[in-house]
C-alpha cells in the first residue's frame, strides 16, 4: 500500500509540475478545470448525496461548462474568444466572498451536533456549497498561475508541510482527538506539528523561491493562518464522506482516493491565499 501511495504521489507531482510550469495560462486553466470542475464535480455530486451515475456525471459536466464560461468572462482564458475586460480586483473580491463562506462552514463544523450520522435532507445545500468551493478553487489556482507558477508551488509546499507535519506528529505523539465524530484519526498534537512544520517550510520558501509573495516574517504569519484553514477544509470533506459512508471521494488515484481527497486542504486555503497575495504580497 505504501509503495502504491508513493508511486501515485510521484506521478501526481510530476504531471502537476509539468502542467504548472510548461503550460501557458489558458492551457493550465483548461487542465485545472477538467480536473477540479469535471472530475471534482463528479466526486462532489456523490458526496452531496446523488446516487445516479448519470446525475453525478451530468453535474460534473455542467460545473465544467459553468466554470469555463465564468473563466472566459473574467479573462482567465486569454487564448479563447469572448473575453470581457475586468478590473484586477474582481477575482480577489469574488474569492473574498467564498472565503467568507468557508468561515461560516468552519462555524458549522464546530457545532456540537455535527457528527458522522447521515443527513440525507441537505443534498441541495451540499451541492451548492461544493459548487462554490470548486469554482473558487479553480478561479484561485488559475489566477495564481497566471501571475506566476511559483505562487502555486509556494502554496503547495505550505499545504504539504502542514499535511506531513500533522501526520508524523500525530502518529508519534497521539493525544486528544481533534474531531472524533468527524475524523477520529486527527489529533491536536498533529495540528500543532503541522502548524510548526508549515511555518518553518513557508519561511524558508519565502527566502529561497523566485517570485515569493511575502517576506519570511509575513510568510510565517500567513502560513500559521492557512495551516488552520487547511484543517477546516480537510474536516469538511471528511464530514461529507462520513455522512455518506465513504472512505474516499473516489478510487481514481490508487492509494490516495480521489481528487477531493487530495484537494481538500488546498481547496480551502486557495481563496485565502489569493486574498493574502493581493493585499500583502510584494
Amino acid at each position: 500500500m505504501l509503495k502504491t501511495r508513493v508511486i501515485t504521489a510521484l506521478l501526481i507531482a510530476t504531471f502537476g509540475l509539468l502542467a504548472l510550469f510548461a503550460l501557458p495560462v489558458t492551457g493550465f486553466a483548461l487542465v485545472a478545470a477538467a480536473v477540479l470542475l469535471g472530475i471534482g464535480g463528479w466526486e462532489a455530486a456523490r458526496l452531496a448525496g446523488l446516487d445516479s451515475p448519470v446525475a453525478c456525471h451530468g453535474f460534473g459536466a455542467a460545473l465544467l461548462l459553468i466554470g469555463l464560461a465564468l473563466g472566459a468572462s473574467l479573462g482567465l482564458l486569454p487564448s479563447l474568444p469572448l473575453q470581457i475586460p475586468t478590473l484586477p480586483i474582481v477575482i480577489p473580491s469574488l474569492l473574498g466572498a467564498i472565503a467568507g463562506m468557508w468561515l461560516l462552514l468552519f462555524l458549522w463544523l464546530a457545532g456540537p451536533k455535527w457528527g458522522g450520522q447521515p443527513r440525507s435532507g441537505m443534498t441541495l445545500f451540499k451541492l451548492l456549497v461544493l459548487t462554490l468551493i470548486l469554482l473558487g478553487a479553480w478561479l484561485a489556482i488559475s489566477w495564481l498561475q497566471a501571475r506566476s507558477p511559483w505562487l502555486v508551488l509556494f502554496l503547495m509546499l505550505l499545504i504539504a508541510a502542514a499535511d506531513v507535519g500533522a501526520y508524523f506528529t500525530g502518529r508519534s505523539v497521539g493525544g486528544p482527538k481533534l474531531a472524533p465524530r468527524i475524523s477520529p484519526g486527527k489529533t491536536w498534537s498533529g495540528v500543532a506539528g503541522g502548524l510548526v512544520a508549515t511555518i518553518l517550510v513557508t519561511a524558508l520558501a519565502a527566502a529561497l523561491l523566485p517570485d515569493a509573495p511575502f517576506r519570511p516574517m509575513i510568510a510565517a504569519l500567513v502560513a500559521a493562518v492557512l495551516a488552520w484553514i487547511s484543517v477546516g477544509g480537510d474536516l469538511f470533506i471528511s464530514l461529507l464522506k462520513r455522512q455518506r459512508g465513504l472512505k474516499d471521494s473516489s478510487n481514481l488515484l490508487p492509494g490516495h482516493g480521489g481528487i477531493l481527497d487530495r484537494f481538500d486542504s488546498l481547496g480551502a486555503a486557495l481563496p485565502f491565499f489569493v486574498i493574502a497575495v493581493a493585499q500583502l504580497g510584494s
